[in-house]
This record gives C-alpha cells, sequence and structure tokens, in this order.
C-alpha cells in the first residue's frame, strides 16, 4: 500500500535525516570555517612593529596581553594585522595595553613593568622605592 503525504508535510524520519544530514555537514565543514588565530610570536612581532624600535615588549606580559584580546573574540583581526593588515583601533588598544599595563578588559597585567616608566623616565611607579631614604634630596648625577 502507498501512502501519499499532503503537500509540504514531512514524515518524522524525513526531519530526522534532514537535521542529521545537516549536522553532519556543519561538522564537516567547520575545519573550513575555524577563525585564524595569531600565534604568541605572531602577535609578539606585530607589538615590537606597532611599538617602534624605543620599547622592549616581554614574552611573559605578552602572552596574557593576547590571552584577553582572543578571548574578546579578536583573534582573526589581530592574524589579519600581523600579516600587515591594518586596524588603527586594534593598533591602538595593542599600544595601550603596553604603555598602561591593562589588558583588553582594564585587567592589570603589570604595573612596575608596564612601558610607561620607561617613557616617563623622570618618574617612578608609586610604591616603587627610588633609592635610599632621602635620595629625592641630592640631584641626579650630571644635573647639579
Amino acid at each position: 500500500m502507498i501512502r501519499y503525504h499532503r503537500a509540504g508535510s514531512l514524515t518524522r524520519r524525513q526531519v530526522l535525516a534532514w537535521g542529521s544530514g545537516t549536522a553532519l555537514g556543519l561538522v564537516l565543514a567547520q575545519g573550513g570555517f575555524a577563525a585564524e588565530e595569531v600565534s604568541l610570536d605572531e602577535f609578539m612581532a606585530l607589538s615590537e612593529r606597532l611599538l617602534g624600535g624605543g620599547a622592549s615588549p616581554s614574552d611573559q606580559y605578552g602572552a596574557d596581553y593576547l590571552q584577553h584580546l582572543l578571548d574578546e573574540g579578536l583573534g582573526a583581526d589581530l592574524a589579519a594585522l600581523a600579516k600587515g593588515g591594518s586596524d588603527s583601533t586594534l593598533e591602538s588598544r595593542i599600544i595601550g595595553q603596553w604603555y598602561t599595563g591593562l589588558a583588553a578588559d582594564d585587567t592589570v597585567v603589570t604595573y612596575t613593568d608596564a612601558l610607561m616608566w620607561e617613557a616617563l623616565d623622570y618618574t617612578k611607579p608609586m610604591g616603587w622605592c627610588g633609592g635610599e631614604t632621602g635620595y629625592w634630596a641630592d640631584a641626579p648625577e650630571g644635573e647639579a
């Protein structure tokens, strides 16, 4: 006996077959659409390029900065930037991280080793000892 179905109606088997086929297709295609991410070495090279020759970024903090950016879903944007692309907003964020010591979500990665202290050579981080008691009373060498 042949069963006829009304136009537009699906059997349970047809729905399951369609759903399984779709799921399988998505799983198999996932590798082709995986987001490209940047490695620590690529991020460090990008950071050195953005910071110019005067600053010396540290791998110790670079891994934390990179992880925070990846956690925000910026892996593909970072990869494009590392390959020579341009994104002034992301570039500014990366430079800001290195100079302030704050990660993308304002997590403190470092305070005393932030690059701002290299740029502000006339001062030091608060709470950081500059020398023996009374060191500040004497003029710096060469500036008497």
